[in-house]
């Protein structure tokens, strides 16, 4: 893989993960605020979307709106917005669930990373193993429900944070580990040139 991809990859994890951090630290200080806020922006961006594929629709000559669903996904998007809008306290209960979920999956991805930093012979894989566990059981808990619901969103805000943290870790491990291999051969192509 190209080391620019890399980067760029690099990156897109790190800042995901800050999005992670930022996001658990929100809903730990404003939980149900956050999640109605988050249910009204959801609202928009169908309606918006809506509008525009609707636009869209309007504005093409027939030839160029043949076999395009631009005026089915308009009127669904439009409605699923305002049903949104409606149905916003019934949805608040569902956000938590998603993002438990997100929680576990990103647990799993975890998983793979470690087994990745034990494949580079990263000597603390086994504590990134032990973190994705953590990660997974935090998931599965928020899945299950059995809190109250501020506590119950409180803890889907220190998931999130501990994902983030992790992801962090991890993408910042693995990064160094590769650049150490890198240069590791580098110096041994170095060294057989030199020998030669």
């Amino acid at each position: 893989m190209p080391m620019q991809l890399l980067k760029q990859l690099k990156w897109n994890l790190i800042l995901t993960a800050l999005g992670f951090i930022a996001l658990g630290v929100i809903l730990i200080i404003w939980p149900t605020e956050t999640l109605k806020t988050s249910c009204y922006i959801l609202a928009v961006l169908l309606i918006a979307i809506g509008v525009v594929s609707l636009i869209s629709y309007v504005r093409k000559d027939i030839t160029g709106i043949l076999y395009r669903y631009d005026l089915v996904v308009g009127v669904s998007a439009v409605l699923g917005g305002v049903l949104v809008i409606l149905k916003a306290d019934q949805l608040m209960d569902l956000i938590p669930v998603v993002l438990g979920f997100l929680v576990t999956i990103s647990g799993i991805l975890k998983i793979q990373n470690s087994i990745d930093m034990y494949r580079l012979g990263h000597g603390t894989w086994h504590i990134a193993f032990a973190m994705a566990l953590i990660n997974i059981v935090f998931g599965v808990i928020l899945l299950i429900n059995p809190f109250i619901w501020e506590i119950f969103i409180a803890c889907v805000g220190v998931a999130l944070v501990y994902s983030g943290v992790t992801d962090l870790y991890m993408t910042i491990a693995i990064s160094i580990r590769l650049k150490n291999v890198q240069t590791e051969l580098v110096l041994r192509e170095r060294g057989e040139k030199n020998g030669d």
